[in-house]
């Protein structure tokens, strides 16, 4: 048998295979501020460092996702309050303050039944290394201003704790403050789309992030409800999912379910978790950055943006059915499904949840007026953003350069407001805009249409071109790797050639 002279050459062909045809298509990983004051945890450190401690040593955690948009707000605010608290002596010893990114550590996470993101556990240091959450005190609340979190913390002392600006070294009145009163006259507008209002890249993406969501989240993904919900996801993206390679793979999925979470299971096996939802990456339009939905800064817009854009397509794709089968019932029933199970803010799950109870939301019955609702309530949305970012200068995943403001626009869609009216709109109109820009076909590569060279909103040549050169990186990775291993058999067969030459003349000398 042949054998490789060069296992470095093998090894070429490995590493060449995982730059050219894997790299560029995992889920952008958007930073995460670091804390100059909380330790980061780890599965690998937990133990060692919390075995360090006294036995009476109290511990802060907080237990994070670095993909989840509350958690990024609140970062800012956490590493105030452990500013504040680092120096302070309660119960007679200094805090440890620490941080676990359940994105990455999911066991360890998991151990403590973490209800959402992000959540601050309390407690001593051996109740912290029993993974015994029922003996530890949980701040999960959706306030999260900075006294509440200090009162919360001095009952757990029995003394009065206030929260401090100074002491947390931080300057009274900052950029909050100064941008929450802008005048409707001098308002920022958000840019205009040159191109398709939303892309398949985004859809992609946001599908993708929501899948890895759950995965990583052992609480998304533990029990028959969780089962159920599951797979009513799953039978959405495989009716109006407006990518076919989404659309195809979830009915793949839905095939196999029971196979892949028996019913009988707990929780998801990996084999379920580990699925690829919309196929192999090198197929997808998504190539790891957003598109339409690329915010000015890199924990704004984004994920929050692919969603809206996942839900107005679908609305537009289920297929006309009779009854409870039917695109609005349908829709429905997906939109109550992520949001009682899957959607992790739980002031958005919260607000979101008073929506789809509503009388509005039961007056829905066909796709015109489950379009149009669904436009309806995500400019609900935007408003209730808006006043919160005029407050307090952002919100969760704000960005200063795509202020909320009411759509369409009106140079988008003229004839979408009433003449004598800025604020009246006039539905008819709205629901021909909403079917030109989300309907079947209204962006490249969407259901299967051949996409179309453009560029998107605030993209120039030099991106467009990079997102060429990515979708010829997998026939340039295969190429390049068969050429590597040609060399490598070929090396091979000549030195095997060789070496039986010199056996034969060896043996000839011998006779």
């Amino acid at each position: 048998m042949m054998r490789p002279r060069d296992p470095s050459l093998l090894l070429s062909v490995s590493c060449l295979f995982h730059v050219m045809l894997l790299q560029p298509w995992t889920v952008y990983a958007e930073p995460f501020m670091h804390s100059d004051v909380a330790a980061q945890i780890s599965t690998a450190n937990f133990t060692q460092a919390l075995n360090l401690l006294g036995a009476d040593q109290v511990c802060l955690i907080e237990f994070y996702a670095s993909w989840c948009p509350a958690c990024k707000h609140f970062a800012p605010k956490f590493e105030k309050f452990a500013n504040f608290l680092k120096d302070k002596r309660l119960g007679g010893r200094l805090l440890y303050i620490a941080r676990v990114d359940c994105a990455i550590e999911v066991d360890l996470c998991g151990a403590f039944n973490v209800p959402g993101y992000p959540a601050l556990f309390l407690g001593l240091a051996p109740d912290f290394l029993a993974k015994d959450p029922k003996k530890l005190q949980i701040y999960h609340g959706h306030d999260r201003q900075l006294q509440h979190l200090a009162t919360w913390v001095g009952e757990y002392f029995k003394t009065e704790l206030i929260y401090s600006e100074v002491e947390a070294g931080a300057p009274v009145g900052g950029a909050a403050s100064s941008g929450a009163h802008t005048s409707s006259a001098t308002a920022k507008r958000r840019p205009l789309p040159s191109g398709p209002e939303w892309s398949l890249a985004d859809v992609e993406g946001a599908t993708l992030q929501l899948w890895s969501i759950l995965a990583t989240t052992p609480s998304l993904h533990r029990g028959a409800e969780k089962r159920a919900a599951l797979r009513g996801i799953l039978e959405g993206w495989a009716a109006a999912h407006p990518s076919t390679s989404c659309k195809s793979h979830a009915n793949g999925l839905l095939s196999s379910y029971d196979k892949l979470w028996p019913a009988g299971e707990e929780a998801a096996p990996a084999a379920l978790l580990q699925s690829e939802p919309c196929g192999p990456p090198a197929g997808l339009a998504f190539r790891g950055e957003w598109v339409t939905c690329r915010g000015s800064k890199p924990d704004s817009r984004g994920y929050s943006c692919g969603l809206w854009e996942m839900l107005h397509t679908m609305a537009l794709r289920f297929p006309e059915k009779p009854g409870a089968a039917g695109p609005a019932q349908a829709m429905m029933t997906f939109l109550t499904l992520f949001n009682t199970h899957f959607f992790q803010c739980a002031p958005c799950q919260k607000h979101f949840g008073r929506i789809l109870a509503s009388p509005e939301a039961a007056a829905v019955t066909d796709r015109r007026s489950l379009s149009l609702w669904l436009w309806r309530v995500h400019n609900e949305v935007n408003e209730r953003l808006r006043g919160i970012e005029a407050q307090y200068g952002h919100s969760t995943t704000g960005d200063p350069e795509f202020p909320k403001e009411q759509w369409p626009a009106p140079e988008s869609c003229p004839h979408c407001r009433a003449s004598d009216s800025a604020s009246a709109w006039v539905e008819d109109r709205v629901w021909e805009y909403l079917q030109r820009v989300f309907g079947v076909g209204s962006a490249p590569g969407a259901d299967g249409v051949r996409p179309v060279t453009q560029l998107q909103l605030g993209q120039s040549s030099r991106i467009r071109t990079t997102s060429v050169l990515y979708s010829l990186l997998p026939v340039l990775g295969v190429a390049a790797a068969a050429l590597l291993m040609f060399l490598v058999v070929r090396g091979n067969m000549i030195s095997g050639r060789r070496g039986r030459s010199s056996g034969m003349l060896w043996s000839s000398a011998v006779k």
